[in-house]
């Protein structure tokens, strides 16, 4: 946790209205929920054109496999192909096969779209997790003791550095391994490191589930490495929304335990507020 007498100091300076700088760990936590907004924003729009374009995009569709199935009805070439192509459509009327193509291609795109969606909405959970992972590390590094303490210390490295510094050298090369490791491992150490309290509810309609969250990270996986995307996945609207909603139930434990706040003015800036107007409130 943040030590006392920085609390102290921090808390007796809002008091007092010193209006005292911003800490980088403050600086980091306010850039991810700024990125939380912008990509949130970003994701509602893209689905709700996508879906949209799709509805006023069926009268083409349809248009042009019209144009496809009278080509197979009556181009002569396709009599060489199918082995009984009167019996097919006999079995398949035109309207009936129009339909079936027009609702085959809304869907490919309807899953297209949803699989676009996890994994944007997965890959940023995993980059603000490992960032609120950075965020502990800049506010209380020795919580991290715990991770390092197998790791190998050079003679030269315990001689020349102080203990400070030998954490922080340690805790940077962690973290840069740690940035490539899964989402699941990410989201135990801050588990580890925030112990919330029992049954930690912090919002309206969001549970955290873990067995879900690693369901959803072996989805994107099937999406970037499997040979299909198959027939989508169930409730992806859903889906999209636990994930970002999840960034905010971390936020929320690095918060609580920490104490550590996003500044407004810092996330519609990037820049502190001018020195004349801290305090002013």
């Amino acid at each position: 946790m943040m030590p006392l007498e920085k609390m102290e100091d921090r808390k007796l300076g809002n008091c007092m209205g010193w209006g005292l700088d911003l800490t980088e760990a403050e600086k980091l936590f306010t850039q991810v929920w700024q990125r939380w907004t912008n990509r949130q924003s970003f994701l509602l729009s893209f689905r709700l054109t996508s879906h949209q374009g799709m509805q006023a995009a069926r009268e083409r569709i349809a248009a042009e496999k019209v144009t496809f199935v009278n080509a197979m009805l009556e181009g002569g070439e396709y009599d060489k192909i199918f082995i009984d192509k009167a019996a097919f459509f006999q079995q398949m009327p035109p309207e009936q096969l129009i339909e079936k193509m027009t609702d085959e291609t809304i869907r490919h795109a309807e899953v297209g779209v949803d699989a676009a969606s996890i994994v944007f909405a997965h890959s940023f959970l995993d980059g603000a997790l490992f960032d609120y992972c950075r965020v502990i590390a800049l506010a209380a590094p020795r919580d991290w003791e715990s991770v390092l303490d197998q790791r190998q210390i050079k003679i030269s490295e315990a001689r020349e550095l102080k203990y400070e510094e030998l954490l922080r050298k340690k805790l940077d090369e962690y973290l840069e391994q740690l940035e490539r490791e899964s989402l699941l491992k990410k989201a135990d150490l801050l588990f580890a490191r925030c112990k919330p309290p029992e049954k930690y509810d912090p919002m309206h309609g969001y549970t955290f589930d873990r067995d879900r969250l690693l369901r959803l990270d072996e989805y994107r996986h099937q999406i970037i490495h499997g040979e299909n995307l198959g027939k989508g996945i169930a409730n992806a609207e859903e889906e999209v929304d636990f994930l970002m909603r999840t960034v905010l139930f971390f936020m929320g434990m690095v918060n609580l335990h920490y104490d550590i706040r996003l500044d407004p003015y810092y996330a519609m800036t990037g820049q502190e507020l001018p020195a004349a107007a801290k305090g002013s409130g």
